[in-house]
């Protein structure tokens, strides 16, 4: 009888995600996050995620707050061939944060993001709802270095 192996993370990452809809070019919500947030994201390489030569890029920024020991990271959800988290269709942008926040943090977050010109929703991902987040968060390790 075949078995089927399944590829499975050897680490777990604390990490916070948070959909955002908006139709905005990467850049420009950029400039407003950056402006709402008193971020100072800047724009890395692009992400790529995928099997091999079949990798797709997606926009990728960058800022650490040394503040609070926190870097934050903006991925694009869209490239013309494909969503980077199939599941959420309905999330143009994630934020990522390598920590847990706390709930009145991440409720603040949200409710700066909310704030936003042309931002439509801005919402809480749960940990474990997002099959593939814990592989994509390896693969932002892995292209920060």
């Amino acid at each position: 009888m075949p078995r089927k192996l399944k590829l499975t993370s050897g680490t777990s990452y604390d990490y916070t995600t948070i959909g955002i809809a908006c139709h905005m070019k990467d850049y420009r919500f950029t400039f407003f996050l950056n402006d709402q947030l008193g971020f100072q994201m800047k724009r890395m390489e692009d992400l790529l995620y995928g099997d091999g030569k079949d990798s797709l890029g997606y926009s990728f920024y960058f800022f650490r707050n040394p503040e609070e020991r926190r870097s934050f990271y903006l991925v694009s959800n869209y490239h013309e061939e494909g969503r980077l988290i199939p599941a959420e269709k309905g999330a143009d942008f994630f934020l990522i944060v390598n920590d847990i926040l706390p709930a009145s943090r991440k409720k603040q977050l949200i409710s700066q993001i909310q704030k936003i010109p042309q931002v439509l929703a801005a919402y809480d991902i749960p940990k474990g709802k997002a099959n593939n987040l814990e592989l994509i968060f390896e693969e932002i390790e892995l292209h920060l270095l």
